[in-house]
């Protein structure tokens, strides 16, 4: 038999010697929560629209159990708010099956607060926290992450499990809107799913310069992870750190990840790095980026980098997404591809059926380019069937050097200027046409010695930038480029229940036309 479980009221009017089993007998404080042990199945609502002070702190001693989560809630038709001040939210060390719903969690801001707003925290080296479920809840005004779940940087300590992060809201905070962290020694958490979120204006950190800061949804140290149906814009403008920059939404040390049907947009860097749409970085695996739009982003729209992490980079994709005008600064291009070095390199990584379009207007500085390679190290990265369209004083490709196919394989994209200006910097040389880049890289765009790209203009329906119209790079029906198709399956390994930015699924044979659309 289980114990019956309680629901316990908090509210403004409320004592704190009192029970907190009834309105009438509700609870004041949240002082008085954290010197209570809950069990599964009891609930804690706070009074709709009212502002409770201090921080939240939970432990293994508050545990639910499978099918009996302790809740933690609002009741009336408000959320209420926890005022952290300069400190924590929420800060739970270790504790399993719990439930956060329709809260707002808001502290002083960036300059004057010291924690995070919600903050699950794992260090325990035999058993691993499990079925936390975050929804509904805004979170604002804190120096570190809005939402966060971090494990101790001991490789020894486990990590959380199946987690739930949706609906909720990340605003106004310093090193990112939602957050995951640990060791950099291996992958301590395990099946995270974050939906329906927007992170935004999480500014960055004004007086950090030995890191980045200012991402948007930003995880890391997770074995299988899903983002879909996600927002994250304006991150980014206080990162001052030099040596790296935020991103809207990106993973790094991740395996089996995926970020989906995400919108990502006028994110800044702050400095000379990054301020881009998405990312898989560094010590990522078989990681996915797909469905996605982004635009206006100050960094590359799609960026694949390395930067020296103690796992391979390996097995990555990019396919099926938008990018509208990206690279507002500093050179980046929709696509970016960087390895830090020939230890910490780019590998067997596949961008394909993306459509990129460029032009220069409200350029920062810098040319930007619908794909960019910075350095030489990368191995089997294959960049096919794209559409690459731009305008104005654009390029098609920036490269630091002379990418031979081994390395990087340019394969069957489109590339297509509205003005006619085709600028090509590779290398030491810049070239002024297609067929002058073609004729002095022999390595790319070819098959069997054939050339292979096309010089077609796609006949978007229409070019938007309007987050809420994505489908704007659909192909008219009279569009040649539906008839030069192109089998994805002869370089790499597609699977079986792949579909394009519509939802339409790949033909058997996977020969299909260039772009985010297949129909």
């Amino acid at each position: 038999m289980f114990a019956q479980s309680k629901n316990y009221y908090v509210a403004t009017v409320g004592n704190d010697n009192n029970n907190g089993l009834t309105l009438a007998t509700a609870w004041h404080s949240i002082d008085k929560i954290n010197r209570v042990d809950f069990k599964p199945g009891d609930s804690v609502l706070f009074e709709g629209g009212a502002v409770f002070n201090g921080t939240i702190k939970l432990t293994s001693d508050d545990n639910g159990t499978a099918g009996r989560p302790v809740v933690f809630t609002s009741y009336g038709k408000k959320r209420a708010t926890i005022n952290a001040g300069d400190g924590e939210g929420l800060l739970a060390v270790n504790t399993s099956f719990l439930k956060l719903d329709s809260l707002n969690f808001e502290g002083f801001g960036v300059s004057t607060n010291k924690g995070c707003g919600i903050h699950f925290f794992a260090n325990d080296s035999l058993n691993m926290p499990t079925n936390i479920e975050i929804t509904g809840c805004d979170v604002k005004g804190f120096n570190a992450y809005g939402i966060a779940f971090g494990a101790n940087d001991d490789i020894a300590y486990k990590g959380y499990a199946h987690v739930r992060i949706t609906h909720c809201n990340a605003t106004g905070n310093g090193q990112a809107g939602i957050a995951s962290y640990g060791s950099y020694k291996g992958f301590q958490h395990k099946d995270f799913y974050i939906a329906y979120c927007r992170a935004f204006d999480n500014r960055g950190i004004l007086t950090k310069t030995e890191s980045h800061s200012g991402n948007g949804i930003v995880m890391s140290m997770i074995d299988s992870l899903i983002i879909e149906h996600c927002e994250a814009y304006e991150n980014g403008a206080d990162n001052r750190c030099n040596a790296g920059g935020p991103v809207g939404i990106w993973v790094w040390m991740c395996k089996h990840a995926t970020i989906q049907y995400c919108i990502s947009h006028d994110n800044h860097t702050g400095t000379t790095k990054d301020g881009g749409g998405f990312d898989i970085d560094g010590g990522a695996s078989n990681c996915i980026l797909q469905y996605n739009y982004s635009y206006n982003n100050e960094g590359a729209g799609y960026l694949l980098a390395e930067y020296g992490a103690l796992f391979p980079f390996t097995n990555n994709i990019i396919r099926f997404n938008i990018s509208v005008n990206d690279g507002r600064k500093n050179n980046y291009g929709a696509i970016s591809v960087w390895g830090a070095d020939s230890a910490y390199s780019v590998t067997n990584s596949y961008v394909y059926n993306n459509t990129i379009y460029l032009d220069d207007k409200n350029l920062i500085n810098g040319t930007p380019a619908a794909v960019t390679f910075i350095g030489p190290h990368f191995r089997n990265v294959v960049i096919a069937n794209n559409i690459f369209v731009d305008k104005g004083n654009v390029n098609f490709i920036n490269s630091d050097l002379i990418i031979n196919k081994a390395a990087a394989y340019l394969l069957h994209n489109n590339y297509y200027s509205y003005n006619n200006q085709y600028a090509f910097k590779y290398g030491p040389t810049s070239f002024s046409s297609l067929q002058e880049w073609l004729n002095n890289n022999a390595d790319q765009e070819r098959i069997n010695n054939k050339t292979v790209c096309l010089n077609i203009d796609p006949l978007f329906n229409t070019i938007s930038f309007d987050s809420k119209n994505k489908n704007g790079c659909t192909l008219q029906k009279n569009s040649l480029l539906r008839r030069g198709t192109f089998s994805l399956s002869d370089y790499f390994i597609v699977a079986d229940n792949v579909t394009d930015f519509d939802n339409n699924k790949l033909p058997s044979n996977k020969k299909i036309f260039p772009g985010a659309f297949i129909k």
